[in-house]
């Protein structure tokens, strides 16, 4: 782990900037142990980590909005997961907007679905703002508090790389199987 350590300290900011730009939950995390062990303020971490998933998802709103139909033809799989959000929209939105930012796999889809159903952009930007406000310090806070645990499980899950790799082959084989049967 000396690299990533490396990295997190010399670069802190850039990581969690190029972790913001996918789902950077992990490193928001090692952001926030980096901030426990001095290199960098949590203040300053959360911050940073809240607005550049901000932009992030605000971009995806914005695309949605002026070119989401566009979106839905070139990417299938986004059109799959916005048509499966359509009908929370109507009832649901701000509710949507701020649980989007917890939602694995939804995190481009959501936004692109709320700039397509013409969300108001004040009330998305308020909500987004909000909800990646809670996730950064929820997050930093995490890593902050448990870094130092979490990294002493990778160490001790590296001494069994060999078992833990079986017992996923299996467990996913286990999975294929039973739902080609169903």
């Amino acid at each position: 782990m000396p690299d990533l350590a490396l990295l997190l300290q010399t670069h802190i900011y850039l990581a969690v900037l190029l972790g913001g730009l996918f789902e950077g939950e992990t490193v928001v995390v090692l952001a926030g142990y980096a901030a426990h062990q001095g290199h960098a303020s949590w203040w300053g971490i959360t911050l940073f980590a809240a607005a550049v998933n901000a932009l992030v998802d605000q971009g995806w709103y914005l695309l949605g909005r002026w070119r989401g139909e566009r979106v839905l033809a070139r990417f299938p799989a986004v059109a799959n997961k916005v048509e499966k959000l359509r009908p929370r929209l109507l009832g649901h939105r701000r509710w949507l907007i701020f649980a989007l930012r917890f939602s694995y796999g939804l995190r481009v889809a959501g936004p692109v679905a709320l700039g397509i159903a013409r969300v108001p952009l004040a009330e998305f930007v308020a909500l987004n703002l909000l909800a990646a406000l809670v996730w950064a310090s929820l997050f930093t806070g995490l890593g902050y508090a448990f870094g130092l645990a979490l990294l002493n499980l990778l160490d001790e899950a590296r001494q069994h790389e060999g078992t833990i790799a079986l017992v996923i082959l299996l467990a996913g084989s286990l999975g294929w199987l039973y739902a080609r049967r169903r």
